[in-house]
């Protein structure tokens, strides 16, 4: 069975995170590691693979001989009539053994192994396809759970400031220093932003719960994320781009080889206008006792059949014929499949650079909000800011902290997106070390 391992690519640009010392600490590997072992999806994928597995043997194709035994008895007793009679007994077994070998059928034993190869080849990719996707969707998981945490601190500092905000006002309404329609406008303001607090926990929470889904149930939900979300500074050539999607894009080798296998299929179509020979041999053994006599004999025979089918109703012309159409329909099938890789590598990479430019921006936004609330704090205090033009100043920055964290996750999503149209998301090592699907 085929190991995997995470691109060397991936994890450069993903896994930048320090492994805690922390027994309950996650990182973005130990993730992937425990969702490649018990992902459900994987073990079941892993099974079916296996199940190709074991049918690809030469027994299978049909090259061994067939060797059956069997044995018949048979008693009867016989009571005649009349006066003067004995009754008697007869006793009769019948042993044998046969042995049957098609010693050429229109070369169907190599072109059936051949299939039976291609088949197992074709379960691996399709293993490989979901061992793609299933990777996918962990650091998606994984990355979306740390953002949700993050936007929870968020939220937690803008409720804690409101909060603040809001005893203040609520002490300096005691002195008779505020109103108390400023009083009831920061309650509302502390109650909003609390409210929404609450509202981000649930969804960091569910996050996790998705997570942890994805690892099998493995108290995803229980653990510290460890990593944080990775800028990303990588520079393609969308020229080399093209090329290594067309030669290592994974569903088109996997189209490859279902070419390989409708070709392997025409030509076993074509192995029935060849004539078979198939032999045989065996022997049985006869005990016939009657009346009190005993008989016993051997008969060995050995055979031969040579056939050849003349016409039957052009079943192998339509089976040839058809066969042919199938493997053009693959063709035409890998046409197109490499058209929507092009395509969807102009588009992954123009989403890829638009997300880049977008956290470039969402890093200066924040920065003069960050700057901006410095001013409206002290102009807040000094009391030459309304509390309206404050709120709508916090506003902004927790708007443009939100979506700078939105806007890394987009880039990290787009970069994967990008790799594993590439076939760069997982790369097969035969043999290694690496995390393997558990059976």
């Amino acid at each position: 069975m085929k190991r995997y391992l995470w691109s060397v690519v991936l994890l450069s640009g993903l896994a930048v995170g320090a492994r805690a010392q922390q027994s309950d600490a996650l990182t973005l590997a130990d993730a992937i590691g425990i969702g490649l072992e018990y992902n459900y999806g994987i073990r079941v994928g892993a099974l079916q693979t296996r199940t190709a597995e074991i049918n690809n043997t030469w027994g299978a194709a049909g090259l061994y001989p067939s060797v059956a035994v069997g044995a018949s008895a048979n008693w009867s007793r016989t009571y005649p009539q009349g006066d003067g009679r004995d009754d008697f007994s007869t006793t009769v077994l019948q042993p044998s053994a046969d042995v049957s070998w098609v010693l050429f059928g229109g070369f169907r034993v190599w072109r059936t192994k051949s299939k039976l190869d291609l088949t197992q080849q074709q379960a691996e990719g399709s293993q490989t396809v979901l061992v793609e996707n299933t990777l996918r969707s962990i650091i998606s998981a994984y990355y979306q759970a740390v953002l949700e945490e993050e936007k929870v601190s968020i939220s937690r500092e803008l409720m804690d400031a409101s909060y603040n905000r809001y005893q203040r006002e609520e002490r300096a309404s005691e002195l008779g220093v505020v109103r108390n329609l400023e009083l009831f406008q920061s309650k509302n303001v502390w109650l909003q932003d609390r409210a929404d607090y609450l509202s981000q926990q649930n969804r960091s929470e569910e996050a996790r719960r998705q997570l942890g889904y994805l690892l099998a149930g493995k108290d995803g939900w229980t653990w510290r994320l460890a990593d944080t979300i990775p800028m990303i500074e990588e520079h393609f050539d969308l020229a080399e781009l093209h090329r290594i999607a067309q030669e290592d894009n994974t569903s088109i080798r996997n189209q490859y080889v279902a070419i390989r296998l409708r070709e392997e299929e025409t030509r076993l179509a074509r192995s029935d206008y060849y004539p078979s020979l198939s032999v045989g041999a065996g022997a049985s053994y006869g005990y016939n006792r009657a009346s009190g006599i005993t008989t016993q004999q051997i008969q060995p025979y050995v055979s031969a059949k040579l056939s050849f089918t003349l016409f039957n109703g052009s079943l192998r012309r339509r089976t040839v014929r058809i066969a042919e159409i199938n493997r053009q329909a693959e063709e035409l099938s890998l046409d197109e499949m490499r058209l929507s890789v092009n395509y969807d590598v102009d588009r992954q990479h123009s989403a890829y650079l638009l997300c880049r430019e977008l956290v470039d921006l969402r890093e200066e936004q924040l920065a003069t909000s960050r700057l901006s609330l410095r001013i409206a704090e002290q102009q807040f205090r000094d009391g030459t800011l309304s509390q309206f033009d404050f709120r709508d100043v916090q506003i902004a920055y927790y708007n443009a902290a939100m979506n700078l964290l939105s806007a890394r996750y987009d880039l990290v999503m787009a970069h994967v997106d990008l790799l594993q149209t590439l076939g760069l998301l997982l790369r097969e090592v035969p043999g290694s070390g690496g995390v393997a699907p558990k059976p």
